[in-house]
C-alpha cells in the first residue's frame, strides 16, 4: 500500500521544518473539501515542487556573507 500524497506533504514539511507552507496546504485541503478538487491536487503539485525546491536549497552550504548575516561576531 502507498503512502497518500497529503501524508508525503505534510511528514516533508514537519522533516525539514517547512512550517510556513502548512497554512498554504490547509487552505488546499479546504477547498477540496468545498468541492474543488481539481484545483487543490494542481495546488498540492505546485506546493510539492516548492518542498523539493526548499529542501534542495537548504542542501546548499552557505556562503561568507550568508555566514556573516547569521553569526555577525564570528569572523570567516
Amino acid at each position: 500500500m502507498s503512502t497518500p500524497f497529503t501524508q508525503i506533504l505534510f511528514e516533508a514539511i514537519e522533516e525539514h521544518g517547512l512550517d510556513d507552507l502548512k497554512p498554504k496546504l490547509y487552505n488546499v485541503l479546504e477547498a477540496a473539501v468545498n468541492g474543488q478538487s481539481g484545483k487543490a491536487r494542481k495546488e498540492m503539485d505546485y506546493i510539492y515542487i516548492e518542498i523539493q525546491d526548499r529542501i534542495s536549497q537548504l542542501a546548499i552550504p552557505p556562503n561568507e556573507s550568508e555566514l556573516a548575516l547569521h553569526h555577525p561576531t564570528m569572523s570567516v
